[in-house]
């Protein structure tokens, strides 16, 4: 249980510094996206190995997430369960500080996650 928790705070530490680190963009055309990150490398380089570590991480959680929604379909309740809606409230308040870049950041994490997801290892159905 404490490596969740551990995950979790890993999850919302590098979702907040990449939120906070990334360049701030007025941008006017798509040719100024590229224009921003190369006038502040170092704040992009930063923002995107926070972003890498915190993918990681938020993918691993979110496979641990599913595989114990699956057993709570299944019948079976466990206290890790919890970490569930701990995590949505999480989200939550780093969609508050900067909405694009949370919605980005959780997007690839999901996509990861199911990728990551091994069916036949944790006794699922037919792969």
């Amino acid at each position: 249980m404490i490596i969740y928790l551990f995950r979790l705070l890993g999850t919302f530490l590098f979702g907040y510094l990449f939120i906070k680190w990334f360049p701030d963009m007025d941008v006017q055309e798509t040719s100024d996206i590229v224009v921003e990150l190369v006038m502040h490398p170092i704040e992009f380089f930063a923002s995107s190995i926070v972003f890498i570590f915190g993918l990681l991480i938020q993918g691993k959680l979110l496979r641990t997430e599913f595989y114990y929604v699956m057993r709570l379909f299944k019948g079976d309740v466990h206290k890790e369960l919890l970490i569930v809606p701990v995590h949505v409230c999480m989200m939550y308040g780093l969609f508050m500080m900067g909405s694009w870049e949370t919605l980005f950041f959780s997007f690839l994490a999901v996509f990861y996650g199911i990728i990551s997801l091994d069916f036949r290892r944790q006794g699922g159905h037919h792969a």
